[in-house]
């Protein structure tokens, strides 16, 4: 099923976003320093039951970059404005990496505008990150992100309406976001109330541990492992991914026990 492109004013961005499928919204929101793309492998198989939307923040895609620094706080407000702008209302989120992180703070600030949550390979607390992560973060550069990541490189490259140059602009940005945020406390996760799930791969570079804690933290929240996957869990086995997103999605719900 073939997406939809669309602009949106938000904010001071000129914001891109597609839209596929008709029915019940289900917002996707992207990981840092990716695209609508990071969810190819799901879009269609949601399409056929929901309507599926999804947005890309200042610096990433096809939306340009803004003067303000990163920040989890400003991305889900961009993602509150995304779903007002749009009337989608009570909406089912879908996050992965960063955007799982966006999609509980949305969850926690505006419990009226999510209906069910999905957080893949989140985290809610930055120094839960092993020392080797931490360390391999502070010593990115463009061409050892490239080298790691070429295939997220090369769509920067390809799509972004600031160019290629503005790449060490965008990492630099994302590279202090990962060192400091998210702080999120767990008398706050405690309060989401929408039914969740928390999903991750058995190899992820979120520790194990540090998912149960999310899982833990949130009543009634559902926990799925997804076996011989690593961060990268979305097109590493996109069908086990997607059949436990639609089989939440599609279930009857049940009061929060």
């Amino acid at each position: 099923m073939q997406a939809t492109g669309r602009y949106l004013r938000i904010r001071n961005s000129r914001v891109y976003y597609e839209t596929s499928g008709t029915g019940e919204p289900v917002l996707l929101l992207h990981g840092g320093l990716g695209s609508v793309e990071d969810f190819s492998p799901q879009t269609s198989a949601l399409a056929k039951h929901f309507r599926v939307v999804a947005f890309e923040r200042p610096g990433h895609g096809h939306t340009a970059d803004t003067d303000e620094p990163f920040s989890f706080d400003t991305m889900s407000r961009y993602a509150i404005d995304f779903i007002e702008a749009l009337k989608l209302g009570g909406t089912n989120l879908v996050g992965w990496s960063d955007g799982a992180i966006i999609a509980l703070l949305v969850a926690i600030s505006r419990p009226d505008l999510v209906k069910r949550l999905i957080s893949i390979s989140g985290l809610f607390n930055a120094n839960s990150q092993s020392p080797q992560d931490m360390n391999w973060i502070r010593s990115l550069t463009p061409e050892s992100f490239r080298k790691a990541m070429p295939g997220l490189v090369r769509r920067y490259e390809e799509i972004s309406p600031d160019g290629f140059s503005h790449f060490a602009v965008v990492l630099e940005k994302t590279k202090r976001l990962w060192l400091n945020e998210p702080n999120i406390a767990g008398e706050e996760l405690a309060k989401i109330s929408a039914p969740t799930i928390v999903m991750a791969g058995d190899r992820d570079s979120i520790p194990i541990e540090h998912t149960l804690e999310l899982f833990r933290s949130i009543k009634g929240a559902q926990l799925c492992i997804i076996p011989g996957t690593t961060h990268f869990l979305l097109s590493e086995k996109p069908d086990l991914v997607n059949r436990a997103i639609l089989g939440f999605l599609t279930a009857e719900e049940k009061p929060k026990g």
